[in-house]
């Protein structure tokens, strides 16, 4: 009971507190948008366009990672999702997925990450050269992807020269290349806004809360903007590539969350996709999502059950093998092992 009554103390101490600085963060945001032109940040949605059909195919992928004594078992799957513009037509997957051992270091995860990403862009690639696309859109920021922070690793490099390859060929093949992140916890637009008005944001509000607090449930779309990036292909990419991707929020119901959306500068304009999205977006409803992309999340997610199932059949299999690498490699850690 002692260890309830310490836990409902502190509960009872910290509400209010949390209360009072969110409620002074609104009001620095509110005087900091007072200083914004009017139009200058929100815009409403109105009736999108009208777009004619358009080939699209949506990629993403899912990871799941098994922590044993020595190792850990990696899953990796990547799903594209090929719409074709004719009514009727039905669609079509193209899928890849690997299984295999990885050391532990520093970066593990973050090299699974980097492993996963590198088979969305080869499926994604696959995409472009096979089935010529008119819009490629991919699950997350083509700005982070473009400006993930290098980690000294062989699938940093590997990452590196297949994200340059795609680019180059969505340019080459005048594909419409555009990022989707459901849940961006950037401060890009943010920071745009302080540096162009002079104004200040409380630090630790996201361009998604900001969004939220100052438009409510409204649907809207932000002003576009151009993150300060540039991705510079390395040598082994065969040979220089620049590219800048505008930036936009979108709000596509008075339900769901902003989406962030940004696109290759070599892209139509982005009012059409902002209508490609509003379409697919409309059976979501409170999620407020592109469909497409949602299926294929669900079809490259690693179900936790059939990678433990996996997992567990290897195990056996070099146990039954050879037993003592099984025992000084593969054994499960302290955790696994743990009385529930």
């Amino acid at each position: 009971m002692k260890h309830y009554s310490i836990w409902l103390e502190k509960y009872s101490k910290v509400r209010d507190g949390i209360l009072g600085e969110l409620q002074e963060c609104r009001k620095e945001i509110h005087e900091a948008v007072k200083k914004i032109p009017e139009g200058e940040l929100l815009k409403p949605l109105g009736k999108p366009a009208r777009v004619e059909p358009k080939s699209m195919c949506f990629v993403d992928g899912g990871e799941g990672i098994i922590e044993l004594l020595g190792a850990s078992i990696y899953f990796i799957k990547a799903s594209a999702l090929f719409l074709e513009n004719k009514p009727g037509s039905g669609e079509s997957f193209i899928r890849d997925l690997d299984i295999d051992l990885i050391d532990y270091d520093d970066y593990t995860k973050e090299r699974v990450d980097l492993l996963r990403d590198c088979m969305e862009f080869d499926v994604a690639l696959e995409c472009v050269e096979k089935l010529r696309p008119d819009y490629l859109f991919l699950d997350g920021s083509l700005h982070v992807k473009a400006r993930k922070k290098p980690i000294n690793c062989a699938e940093d490099s590997l990452y590196r020269k297949k994200l340059a390859r795609l680019l180059r060929a969505c340019k080459k093949n005048q594909v419409n290349l555009v990022g989707v992140s459901e849940d961006s916890r950037s401060k890009l637009l943010a920071g745009h806004l302080s540096g162009k008005y002079n104004i200040k944001f409380p630090k630790f509000m996201t361009d998604s809360s900001i969004l939220r607090l100052v438009a409510g449930n409204k649907p809207f779309k932000t002003i576009e903007f151009t993150p300060q990036s540039k991705f510079e292909a390395e040598a082994f990419a065969g040979e220089d590539l620049a590219a800048r991707f505008p930036t936009l929020y979108l709000q596509v119901n008075e339900f769901a969350n902003p989406l962030r959306v940004d696109a290759a500068d070599w892209n139509k304009s982005m009012d059409e996709t902002v209508s490609i999205i509003l379409e697919l977006s409309k059976g979501s409803r409170y999620y407020g999502y592109p469909i497409p992309l949602y299926l294929a999340h669900m079809d490259a997610r690693i179900n936790p059950k059939h990678a433990e199932w996996t997992a567990n059949q290897i195990s056996a299999h070099i146990r039954k093998k050879d037993s003592n690498l099984h025992d000084s490699v593969l054994r499960k850690n302290r955790r696994g092992l743990r009385p529930q």
